[in-house]
């Protein structure tokens, strides 16, 4: 189950945010001003980037959710009942027997099974929450084959794990706005830094040389983090 962050998880998370984020902006800054105010210019950069990190973020962070381990013996009776019309009785395709906890997922046994593509459908009503693992018997290699591309077209190529003997689906991943600010915290700083002393190189001196750097690597950390494949 999820349960809420809370105050005091959200401060601590905005304030290590800030401390890191603060400290690799206070690193690029220091390289820009002159030797005597350096340290000074620098630590006053961190010391402003925390508290701005901890007013702004707590609010934000304290209202997400708490992710942790999911309960597979829930998803695999989710997955039962989904499936169990298609039941074939003794002998043949039974939830029972043939949909099990695997893992961080459900694996779904296609053997013996008269209507696998059937069941395929059905179960992934909740690929979109539960990771659900297709396998197919040694005798039946040309129905792997045959699942595969129905697959593809039901939903993303990227959320398709391949395997010789299975075919896994993963869970659509959707990111919150606290997913999305600590990843951002955590990536877009060493990429801010890096593009602005790569572009400062090129002429030393230039500050609107290092700003565009620190904007190159600030796109290119976004960029990264909404990234969902294709």
């Amino acid at each position: 189950m999820e349960e809420k962050v809370g105050f005091r998880r959200g401060l601590s998370a905005a304030i290590v945010l800030g401390l890191y984020a603060g400290f690799m902006l206070a690193v690029g800054v220091a390289q820009f001003k002159i030797e005597e105010n350096a340290l000074k210019s620098g630590f006053t950069i961190w010391i402003i980037t925390i508290i701005v990190s901890a007013v702004l973020l707590t609010p934000i962070l304290s209202r997400g959710r708490r992710r942790g381990r999911p309960d597979t013996e829930e998803d695999v009776i989710e997955v039962r009942e989904q499936l169990r019309e298609l039941n074939e009785g003794v002998g043949g395709w039974r939830t029972l027997s043939h949909v099990r906890g695997e893992g961080m997922g459900v694996s779904v046994s296609l053997s013996d099974a008269s209507n696998p593509l059937l069941i395929i459908e059905s179960a992934l009503q909740l690929g979109d929450r539960i990771r659900l693992i297709f396998r197919f018997s040694k005798t039946e290699t040309d129905l792997r084959d045959r699942v595969l591309p129905l697959l593809e077209q039901m939903v993303n190529r990227s959320r398709i794990q391949r395997r010789t003997k299975s075919l896994t689906v993963m869970p659509d991943i959707k990111f919150d706005r606290g997913v999305i600010i600590t990843r951002a915290m955590m990536l877009c700083p060493p990429l801010m830094v890096g593009g602005a002393l790569g572009f400062s190189s090129v002429a030393p001196g230039e500050t609107a040389l290092a700003i565009a750097g620190g904007v190159a690597g600030a796109m290119l950390g976004f960029l990264i983090i909404t990234n969902k494949g294709t």
